[in-house]
């Protein structure tokens, strides 16, 4: 809750017994089998129901990227909760699709005196600034790194420690202005890449890609063990023909 406490803190039962289930990243989780599997693990919709029985509709949830989570628990804004506050788009920063061509367009500016009109009169759209835009996201880790000088996920993560700390970012920034805000996000965005769990761990967890670079990876080993295969048959074939002729 707002103050920090826990409400719930409870495993998800995989369906049909954890028929079909790949992995349950251990690494990244620090879940296994046996506890996913436990006695202690409800299924879903007996979770969702917990859920929406400690929510109201006007409350207020934070988290780092939390839509996913909303969506797939099914929450209805105005009936399960009021609002939701997004850490990951708090802190993002934006910046230039293509930094050549805005640096070039707001050259261009400089030299005319801003003599152009402008296509918007919405000066936050891309349309009045000339050019393209997209958001750098920050992961929580990153933030906490940086803002708080504490590195919560060097490890397995945690459910719990990431809510904390997200709801300890929100009181702690809350009323803070446009201007402390951009100031913030331009120093999240000079500040060092904090190292996620695929880079400074492994992308693959049991042939699971975790991030984009671990298809890279299972590509490679595809190519490795074709090759492997083919080589294999072909000394065995030799193998087979050479014992013909003796």
């Amino acid at each position: 809750d707002s103050d920090g406490n826990v409400l719930l803190n409870i495993i998800v039962r995989p369906p049909q017994e954890g028929k079909g289930v790949v992995s349950y990243l251990t690494p990244l989780t620090g879940l296994t089998s046996e506890q996913c599997l436990g006695e202690d693990a409800k299924p879903l919709a007996e979770v969702v129901a917990i859920v929406k029985g400690l929510l109201s509709p006007d409350a207020v949830l934070v988290g780092q990227a939390i839509d996913h989570d909303v969506e797939w628990l099914g929450l209805v804004p105005g009936k399960d909760f009021g609002k939701m506050l997004d850490i990951c788009k708090i802190f993002r920063q934006r910046m230039p699709s293509i930094l050549g061509h805005a640096a070039s367009v707001l050259k261009k500016k400089e030299e005319d005196g801003g003599a152009e009109a402008s296509k918007s009169d919405d000066p936050s759209s891309d349309a009045y600034l000339g050019f393209a835009t997209r958001y750098r996201h920050f992961s929580l880790r990153h933030v906490c790194v940086n803002l708080l000088d504490e590195d919560i996920q060097s490890g397995v993560h945690d459910p719990v420690v990431d809510a904390r700390y997200s709801l300890l970012l929100f009181h702690k920034y809350r009323n803070s202005s446009v201007t402390q805000l951009r100031i913030l996000r331009d120093g999240l965005h000079r500040a060092p890449v904090t190292p996620s769990f695929s880079s400074e761990k492994t992308p693959v967890v049991d042939g699971v890609c975790v991030s984009a670079a671990g298809y890279r990876y299972k590509r490679a080993a595809r190519n490795i063990w074709r090759w492997y295969v083919a080589r294999k048959k072909l000394i065995l074939s030799q193998w087979q023909a050479e014992e013909e002729e003796s």
